[in-house]
């Protein structure tokens, strides 16, 4: 039997894919931050993939964890991120965005969109506990249809 590639920590992990895996981000400085990524096999440039892997990222994956993120968070943007400068493989940082209000609370926590208006990076950290990621989780899997 081959051995599973593991590619990023799948503690929150929400949806498995045909050849992506979509997780929650451990740092939640924006409330659903998720990341998707390639699973079937290690590629580092995204001109490598396949037509059925872009299908599935572009046409089912994608589509399904917005509405989702929308329908969970009401965000008002998502930022879409391929950087791979530390992570040498296929992969998307997926970022709500709240602006016209940016200071959401979800399970008791509160989270701030404290970049309004500027690229994501920088934010301060968010690190919740695991009962709140799972529920964090567990709301976006309720509209990942």
């Amino acid at each position: 039997m081959k051995e599973k590639i593991k590619f990023f920590r799948e503690d929150y992990l929400f949806y498995e894919g045909k050849f992506w895996n979509v997780i929650l981000n451990d740092n939640q400085s924006y409330l659903g931050r998720s990341i998707v990524y390639l699973k079937s096999r290690y590629i580092e440039d995204l001109l490598q993939m396949d037509r059925e892997e872009w299908e599935e990222l572009w046409f089912d994956i994608l589509p399904r964890l917005v509405a989702a993120l929308k329908k969970a968070f009401q965000p008002d943007r998502i930022n879409y991120s391929h950087l791979a400068n530390f992570t040498h493989h296929v992969h998307w940082h997926i970022v709500p965005r709240y602006e016209k209000n940016p200071i959401r609370e979800f399970a008791g926590e509160v989270f701030k969109d404290a970049k309004v208006g500027s690229h994501y990076a920088g934010a301060p950290d968010k690190n919740c506990l695991p009962k709140i990621m799972n529920k964090i989780c567990d709301e976006i899997k309720k509209s990942f249809k």
